[in-house]
């Protein structure tokens, strides 16, 4: 067996524990440091170490003392999201491998000086969209390219949220990005991957300050709507709140749910299920498009991805160019909902919106 690889993680709070939990399980890997600036954070992180059976980790406050240590070839970073762009650039300056959370940037500067900085190194930058690891994903990717959808028309894309509203970095557009950046970065990744290009343009309107009694300095989108037209011409309808009625967690009932759809000329694509439907005079019943059953954990297939490709060198699943690339689809729309009017990726790009 080949020598374990050893990972450091910068970022420890929830969603970082959520990753370590899953990294816990990769064969072949040690949890060698930990980085978070909360002391309480970084026990608890070290407690599940332990418990798998690991050595205790070094730890620190400062993300750059962990990335001088010589026993750390790969990093995983779960940071809120206004620390990705000097985290990521330090690591790479390090020269460590990352996995890094997304949305990679808040601003399309930033992404782009990602972009430059991983430019001429050999160093693994997988973007944590988890699903680009899933077969089921994979799988019904390929057949919407072979044209199983006929040609490309309109997408759908729904985040109607009843287990909100989140608050602290959160509430803050400054420091998240705004729900447009932090939370459909996921489904805009997906997008960009089932058409193959970036989107050109965007018109929406939303509102905002719906929770100030809650909190006070609240400067995130509370809802709001966009259409938003892609290269090759598919148009976009995104509904994104979180005023939905209904209990947190119950995803199948009437107000809260998260989708993301895309339909051609022949069929549709229920992305969350893997479901073709087709239309009703091609005389074909609705199919699954994957082979797989039951649950498949993809947090845990990403990571697994990720320290595959550190041991071996083979290319990251999901590239700093798709990370960008998400985060440039999110920047359109909020650009978009604060004029309430039309933006064009030009715009964004040359005048930082």
């Amino acid at each position: 067996m080949p020598e374990p690889i050893g990972i450091g993680f910068i970022g420890t709070g929830g969603r970082g524990r959520s990753l370590l939990q899953s990294m816990l399980k990769v064969p072949n890997v040690e949890i060698r440091a930990i980085s978070d600036v909360e002391p309480a954070n970084r026990t608890k992180a070290s407690d599940m170490i332990v418990a798998a059976g690991q050595k205790a980790p070094a730890e620190t406050a400062d993300w750059n003392e962990l990335l001088k240590r010589d026993d750390i070839q790969g990093v995983v970073s779960a940071l809120p999201v206004h620390l990705h762009h000097q985290n990521y650039l330090d690591t790479i300056s390090a020269g460590k491998d990352i996995y890094a959370e997304k949305p990679m940037c808040i601003n399309a500067r930033e992404c782009q000086e990602v972009v430059d900085a991983a430019k001429g190194t050999d160093l693994i930058i997988q973007l944590g969209f988890q699903r680009r690891a899933d077969p089921r994903f994979i799988e019904t990717m390929g057949q919407i390219w072979a044209g199983e959808l006929g040609d490309l028309v309109e997408g759908r894309i729904a985040w109607s949220n009843a287990w909100g509203p989140l608050y602290n970095w959160f509430g803050k557009k400054e420091l998240s990005g705004d729900w447009m950046v932090e939370q459909a970065v996921h489904n805009w990744d997906v997008m960009n991957w089932a058409n193959q290009c970036r989107p050109k343009r965007a018109m929406g309107m939303g509102r905002a300050g719906l929770w100030g009694e809650q909190q006070a300095d609240r400067t995130v989108t509370d809802y709001y709507s966009a259409i938003v037209e892609y290269e090759n011409g598919v148009v976009v309808n995104i509904l994104h709140s979180w005023v939905a009625p209904g209990q947190a967690g119950a995803m199948k009932a009437h107000f809260n749910y998260e989708y993301t759809k895309l339909v051609g000329t022949r069929a549709g694509i229920d992305f969350n299920s893997g479901t073709f439907v087709y239309r009703k005079e091609l005389n074909l019943p609705d199919r699954v498009g994957h082979n797989h059953q039951g649950e498949i954990d993809s947090t845990y297939l990403a990571l697994e991805a990720f320290a595959d490709s550190v041991r071996t060198r083979k290319p990251a699943i999901s590239t700093v160019e798709n990370g960008r690339d998400s985060v440039l689809a999110c920047l359109l729309v909020r650009a978009a909902v604060n004029r309430g009017g039309v933006v064009t990726m030009e715009e964004v790009i040359e005048q930082g919106l």
